[in-house]
């Protein structure tokens, strides 16, 4: 006669009437897997939690987290089982579906799925919200121990979930991506000194002064293109149109690993090609630029792609010199400042959005294609204003 005994609505688990522990029983892939424990609750929250390729570190510190246990919502699945581990998942992602994106994107989704790699061995179905709380714990534990200067885990939690997206769009239309906000909020380690990203034209005004001829051309042709560093650095000789006086906001470089030169891409970061007007100011640096361009690069180092790193600086440097640092650092700001002093001058929202040459006026705002002659009208404004107010000094 058998000294176990079932355990009423607990399937898997019985009472050993000797000791008067618990035994739970979990079968995996035809695999019979058991522990005993001393009380009910750590049973069922082990038959739960287990998996094999769970480190018994985070399986131990699951057991010892007091959350209801009703209804079965732990027990869960999710979607249907069609056999697919997470690993499967990405091997397949990598095959489908990144192949097909920017090379750049896909180098840095690559390198950023060792964040993943401790969910490989699941299947999809077990992968719920419970689930990613402990992976999401396990994770900032391990980085609290490395005292790095990560910050939050927000990109890869993005990654993580543009690959259940996928998934459930190509496969299993049952299976809803478990990362929620709460996981957002358990992945911040520290927080991120505040930013400050739009200079006011006073001190937009110091921090040209105090830039040398070439970085001042730079700077000032990013800001009245009102353009990502990627796209400056990237700038052609065959875009500059001075017959129209325009400028074709196409190419923009990427760097890769260290922030050096990897190569150069045909489009910018939202796939989409755009023109942005020529001041007075922008043609005159135009005209000394373009005659000296090599290998097609209006701003170069000797014929050599600028790296990232070295803009980086030159930016940090003028804005020490300038007393603006560190309240502004970081080379996004010109982009947000001509945005926002593009809206102060001319009084226009549209105006600011025709010189970030967005087409969603909500992105527009964060920052302060519109029509040609709005974007004309605004960038030669707000140079004529900030000509205006150096002079005046």
């Amino acid at each position: 006669m058998s000294h176990y005994k079932k355990i009423p609505n607990q399937t898997g688990i019985r009472k050993d009437l000797k000791n008067g522990k618990y035994l739970a029983i979990k079968y995996i892939n035809g695999t019979e897997y058991s522990r005993k424990f001393t009380n009910l609750k750590d049973a069922i929250n082990w038959r739960a939690s287990f998996h094999p390729a769970i480190p018994e570190a985070l399986i131990e510190r699951s057991l010892v987290i007091d959350r209801p246990l009703t209804n079965g919502i732990r027990g869960k699945m999710n979607g249907e089982d069609l056999g697919f581990t997470f690993g499967d998942v990405w091997q397949l992602y990598m095959d489908n579906k990144l192949s097909t994106l920017e090379k750049s994107t896909r180098d840095k989704r690559i390198e950023r799925a060792v964040f993943f790699e401790p969910l490989m061995k699941f299947k999809m179905v077990e992968i719920t919200a419970t689930l990613i709380d402990r992976f999401m714990s396990d994770q900032k534990r391990e980085a609290l121990k490395l005292n790095g200067r990560r910050l939050n885990f927000n990109n890869d939690l993005k990654n993580l979930k543009a690959v259940f997206n996928w998934y459930r769009e190509n496969y299993d239309a049952l299976f809803i991506s478990p990362i929620l906000k709460r996981h957002k909020e358990a992945g911040v380690i520290k927080k991120g000194q505040i930013k400050h990203k739009k200079l006011s034209p006073e001190e937009l005004i110091l921090f040209f002064q105090e830039l040398d001829s070439f970085w001042r051309d730079f700077a000032e042709t990013q800001f009245y293109l009102a353009a990502r560093v990627s796209e400056v650095a990237g700038l052609q000789a065959e875009c500059v149109d001075f017959k129209n006086r325009e400028i074709r906001v196409q190419y923009a470089l990427v760097w890769g690993q260290n922030k050096k030169f990897d190569y150069l891409k045909d489009r910018p970061k939202n796939g989409e090609i755009s023109y942005a007007s020529m001041n007075d100011r922008v043609r005159d640096i135009m005209l000394r630029r373009v005659p000296e361009a090599l290998k097609g690069f209006i701003f170069h180092s000797r014929g050599r792609p600028l790296q990232y790193r070295e803009i980086q600086y030159q930016y940090n440097e003028a804005l020490k010199r300038a007393g603006l640092y560190p309240k502004y650092s970081a080379t996004h700001m010109m982009r947000h400042s001509m945005g926002t002093i593009t809206r102060r001058v001319t009084g226009s929202m549209d105006m600011a959005q025709a010189v970030t040459r967005h087409k969603d006026i909500k992105v527009a705002q964060q920052y302060a294609g519109m029509p040609t002659e709005a974007n004309k009208k605004a960038v030669n404004d707000v140079f004529e204003y900030l000509n205006l107010l150096e002079k005046e000094g």
